[in-house]
């Protein structure tokens, strides 16, 4: 039968992950959680402590497992409603067991995808921004994506949103009282005069926010660098050895690699996209030059270009599409051919093409492995570089910089010197609009559906 988040039933689903485990924990929440519960174990433990019982069956009483329940009665709950929780055993059978006779019990119904979390932010337990927090900690894959999640879910944009919120509502209440005395002049300059310094203090708060977006984004989406040069160059060989497996194909013959191959790589707790191309050179094999073309486009969104060059064919210039981006030069297979001076020489005059020349220069084995460490060193300095982030007050993704940057934009008209009073206060409401949708009050019924459905079910 179909449902939706309309269905107002009572949820429940498997939290932990699908599979064979010591522990399962199955969650329950809404109006019949605690009638659930005493079908399954008889009657209902003291709330918020977790007592050892016996799960049975309703209908025959057979003993389906025996683990810890906690009952947790609304509202100190996650989601703000009768809840409880089951930790069972995680055999695939007992919890397979379990979630049948949830089923077909009244009034239940299995949860959607984020479906806890969503009743959490509707009944007032929680707030978007640390929704979205919750959502970037579930997808952390590495140390500094953790960081990050962890500094949204503070609440400290929340706090400053809604105290910036409060500041423009006492400044609108004092100009709008205002208005109504229209004649006296004096009144108006003294309100105008106020609500500028209230406008100019929080513009000064929000400027930088919006200013480390991009490092935030680089967290989230992860450094993309790109492997490019010309065939046969050891690409290949780099990425399976800073990769440390068996990635992409490796051969002596040119042109092994035809399509992007990708990465993504932890170093040193920042994430990393590193991308395999297609060796560049001019060819008539239509599959080659389709491969060369997919690598050129792509260079557009690299952060970092590393060009490699063998140390036996000498140093090529990077195309000129590749100008505007951070490129090394890397110069490869030293294990052939002492490189280490030739990297010290400058780019030999053997250069094919008018294009950028790189700002950074390595000589390496990756398949000896020297310089290897050296090279992976840099790229987790660059990493850092590039990502680092301080502060718990973090504009975490596109939404939350549009929000922000739509209330600078309305105080920023605020502050016009000619500007009437009846114009500054619509410009107060418009920014407080902004930041009501910043914080999840009004206008995100489209970024609620998205943002749920990258939940887990059960979460």
């Amino acid at each position: 039968m179909a449902y939706g988040l309309d269905d107002r039933r009572t949820i429940f689903a498997l939290a932990t992950g699908i599979g064979k485990s010591a522990i399962a924990v199955i969650r329950i929440s809404g109006p019949n959680s605690g009638r659930a519960v005493e079908s399954l174990i008889g009657r209902l433990p003291a709330p918020r402590r977790a007592v050892l019982r016996t799960i049975a069956e309703p209908s025959t009483q057979n003993i389906l497992d025996r683990g810890l329940v906690l009952w947790l009665p609304g509202p100190d709950s996650f989601t703000g409603e009768d809840s409880a929780e089951l930790h069972v055993h995680g055999a695939r059978g007992v919890v397979a067991a379990i979630l049948r006779v949830l089923g077909e019990l009244e009034g239940l119904r299995p949860a959607l995808a984020g479906e806890f979390a969503r009743r959490s932010l509707e009944n007032g337990k929680s707030n978007l921004i640390a929704v979205e927090a919750l959502g970037d900690l579930i997808e952390a894959e590495t140390e500094q994506q953790r960081r990050m999640a962890m500094a949204q879910a503070s609440g400290d944009l929340h706090l400053a949103a809604e105290q910036w919120r409060n500041s423009l509502i006492d400044a609108l209440a004092t100009i709008e009282s205002e208005l109504d005395f229209s004649d006296e002049s004096e009144a108006h300059r003294a309100s105008h005069h106020e609500s500028k310094a209230i406008i100019t203090d929080i513009l000064t708060t929000m400027a930088p926010l919006t200013v480390g977006n991009a490092r935030v984004e680089r967290i989230r989406e992860g450094l993309t660098v790109l492997i490019a040069g010309p065939p046969n160059a050891g690409k290949s060989t780099l990425l399976n050895a800073i990769a440390r497996r068996d990635v992409a194909i490796v051969s002596e013959r040119a042109g092994t690699t035809r399509d992007l191959i990708e990465v993504k790589l932890d170093l040193a707790g920042f994430p990393v996209n590193l991308i395999d191309t297609a060796g560049i050179q001019a060819t008539d094999d239509p599959v080659e030059q389709e491969g060369i073309r997919r690598a050129l486009r792509k260079s557009a969104d690299a952060d970092l270009i590393l060009w490699l060059t063998s140390a036996e064919d000498g140093s090529f210039l990077p195309p000129k599409e590749f100008a505007g981006r951070p490129i090394w030069h890397i110069i490869t297979k030293l294990d052939r051919h002492d490189a280490e001076e030739q990297s010290a020489a400058g780019d030999a005059e053997a250069d094919l093409t008018d294009g950028p020349r790189p700002t950074c220069k390595l000589a390496i084995s990756a398949r000896t492995g020297k310089n290897l460490e050296k090279l992976i060193g840099r790229l987790e300095n660059h990493a850092s570089e590039t990502m680092s982030v301080e502060g718990s007050m973090l504009v975490a993704n596109e939404r939350q910089r549009f929000a922000i940057v739509m209330a600078q934009e309305a105080l920023s008209a605020g502050l016009d010197e000619n500007a009437p009073l009846e114009v500054v206060a619509d410009e107060l409401r418009r920014a407080c609009f902004a930041l009501e949708s910043l914080m999840g009050k009004v206008g995100v019924e489209d970024v609620l559906d998205r943002l749920f459905s990258r939940f887990c079910i059960g979460k």
